[in-house]
């Protein structure tokens, strides 16, 4: 899978190297390191902002995403319609313990995609990278300049009827009740009120669009996963449909102006998919 090819990109350093040529130098760590120290810096940018929590709860916002979900299903969020319908305190069913597991692929999925198009294709890492940057930059920055709670912790405030969040029930239920402290609202790697939008539902819709061009018979297996996170996320009580959508429109955004900003880099590819099959 090449991205783009024939093309010369600046990476920073203020020299011209041909895509051709990055894709032929040897995997190193040096190399590895200036590829990958900016994802890493992010995420820990991430951890950096639970320091912020204690400052932001007092005015994180509960709507309109609260209102939006009620109004688009009748008064009753689709949240609660799910867990009325589907969860039963103090037992697991095996929708439970899928929605546990899509839940958690977010934490692996996408870095083993940029692991996979770093090691088979360099510029192909290099585009997603730049997306994956600005997409979670953007998320990042939404966090701060309007904190937003999710539907468990608006449960717990009084905003909306009784949720649980099934992710942590699922970890007590299996006995690992250190793991489920992680996920919860005290946790040092918790950000309760960066709930808008759901970086949870667009790191998926940015793999799917990113790999549409090239995934052929596989597309089918992108926007189930898409759809899956979304669904799990409004049953775990994790996001409203409002953050799911918002996320997916930063995510088409991100995209979009990825794009433009490739073309702009590099005027002689004309192309506006993000991959496309080599020939």
């Amino acid at each position: 899978m090449d991205v783009v090819r024939g093309t010369t990109t600046k990476l920073g350093t203020g020299t011209d190297t041909s895509e051709e040529a990055l894709r032929a130098q040897p995997r190193s760590w040096r190399l590895a390191v200036r590829d990958w120290w900016p994802i890493v810096f992010l995420l820990v940018a991430y951890l950096l902002l639970h320091e912020l929590a204690d400052d932001l709860s007092p005015g994180a916002h509960v709507h309109p995403q609260l209102g939006f979900d009620e109004n688009l299903f009748g008064g009753t969020a689709p949240t609660v319609r799910l867990q009325d319908a589907l969860w039963v305190p103090g037992t697991l069913h095996w929708y439970d313990v899928l929605a546990w597991a899509v839940y958690l692929s977010h934490f692996f999925v996408t870095p083993i995609v940029a692991v996979a198009l770093w090691l088979r294709d360099r510029v192909a890492f290099l585009r997603f990278r730049m997306m994956f940057l600005l997409l979670t930059a953007a998320g990042f920055t939404t966090y701060v300049l309007y904190p937003a709670i999710p539907p468990w912790l608006a449960s717990r405030r009084g905003d909306m009827p009784h949720t649980v969040r099934v992710v942590h029930e699922v970890w007590s239920q299996l006995g690992l009740h250190s793991l489920a402290a992680v996920f919860g609202e005290k946790s040092d790697y918790a950000f309760p009120v960066g709930a808008l939008p759901s970086l949870h539902a667009a790191w998926p819709f940015l793999l799917l669009l990113f790999l549409w061009p090239v995934a052929g018979r596989w597309r089918a297996l992108l926007v189930a996963y898409a759809v899956a996170m979304g669904l799990t996320l409004i049953y775990s009580a994790d996001h409203f449909l409002f953050d799911i959508l918002l996320g997916w429109a930063y995510a088409t955004v991100t995209y979009l102006v990825g794009n433009w900003w490739w073309r702009r880099r590099h005027p002689a590819d004309d192309r506006s998919g993000a991959a496309e099959p080599s020939q």
